[in-house]
């Protein structure tokens, strides 16, 4: 008889083994990585009790607060407890719970692993990496739409003839890259998203894709075929950083993505993981770069100061 949880977690990885060991011949895994206990954002145990129990599905598809509610009266609780999870609903999902979809959960509930005994999920930043997932879609859209008949180099490689800011970007991803792959190592995933999500939201979107805009329309042919270059390479790379936490929606971007020549591989998850490359280390560039965006930075609060916006947003600063 199955008494206590691992008991139950023995049985089933017991069942996965002798299941793997049936259809492939050799043991699917050698470890297994046990979460810690799941709470609500409150940091409470999840009770049907107090109407704070998450359903994973729900947060995928989202669900209304009368349904919520209508789940509630299904069961078989007291009508005072019923009165007391509905009221405790109402405050926490006062417009029920968002579609979150699959991906955006994933990566929150490994952002979370910090360690500790305990995990305290919060839904509404469950949804932020919903938009997270927006945000990056967006990035690989305006890059599909500014490659047109475009064909990647046979290689990564630098090509010597990189800007500041690609020189910049590239070691950023090499960074992300050094970064991810030492919170897989380590078993600390929250390391391996912190770095991911850095590197994708305030470094590849917000400044080297507005920044390689201009070179990309403006630019002489030589200057437009490096930045579409510089990009591929950080963005495809930055779909594979990102696979392990968000399968579904990096697999369907990055087949749309063109291949580079030769390669066959059919799926991003046979797909070699980003690692540290020491060509793309550059520090020194980085630094120059990195002071460059904080005097940016300085001039546009400046602006700010003194109410000069139109100016700023019809002549924006590009770095």
């Amino acid at each position: 008889m199955l008494e206590t949880g691992w008991d139950i977690l023995f049985f089933w990885v017991a069942r996965m083994v002798m299941l793997g060991m049936k259809l492939t011949g050799s043991v699917p895994f050698k470890e297994v990585f046990c979460h810690p206990l799941v709470r609500d954002a409150q940091g409470r145990k999840m009770s049907k009790s107090l109407g704070n129990v998450i359903d994973p599905l729900e947060v995928i598809q989202g669900i209304s607060l009368e349904d919520l509610h209508a789940k509630l009266d299904g069961g078989n609780l007291d009508p005072k407890e019923v009165a007391r999870a509905k009221a405790d609903q109402k405050k926490t999902y006062p417009s029920g719970i968002p579609e979150c979809g699959t991906d955006a959960l994933r990566f929150g509930l490994c952002g979370l692993v910090t360690g500790g005994r305990d995990l305290n999920l919060n839904v509404m930043q469950v949804k932020g990496y919903r938009q997270f997932v927006n945000k990056f879609y967006q990035a690989t859209r305006f890059a599909l739409m500014n490659y047109g008949d475009y064909t990647p180099p046979a290689s990564g490689k630098k090509s010597g003839k990189e800007t500041l800011v690609e020189k910049w970007i590239l070691h950023r991803f090499n960074e992300a890259a050094k970064q991810a792959n030492e919170g897989l190592e380590t078993r600390e995933f929250h390391k391996s998203t912190g770095a991911i999500y850095m590197y994708w939201l305030y470094q590849l979107c917000d400044i080297y894709i507005e920044n390689s805009k201009p070179l990309m329309r403006e630019g002489t042919p030589e200057q437009k075929k490096s930045a579409q270059d510089t990009l591929y390479t950080v963005l495809e790379g930055g779909l594979k950083l990102l696979h392990p936490f968000m399968p579904f929606v990096t697999e369907e971007l990055w087949q749309r993505l063109p291949r580079r020549p030769g390669d066959k591989t059919p799926s991003i998850m046979v797909a070699p993981y980003p690692v540290f490359e020491t060509e793309f280390d550059d520090p020194v560039s980085a630094g120059e770069y990195e002071q460059i965006i904080a005097t940016v930075k300085v001039a546009r609060s400046l602006l700010d100061s003194y109410g000069i916006k139109q100016d700023a947003n019809s002549n924006p600063f590009y770095i």
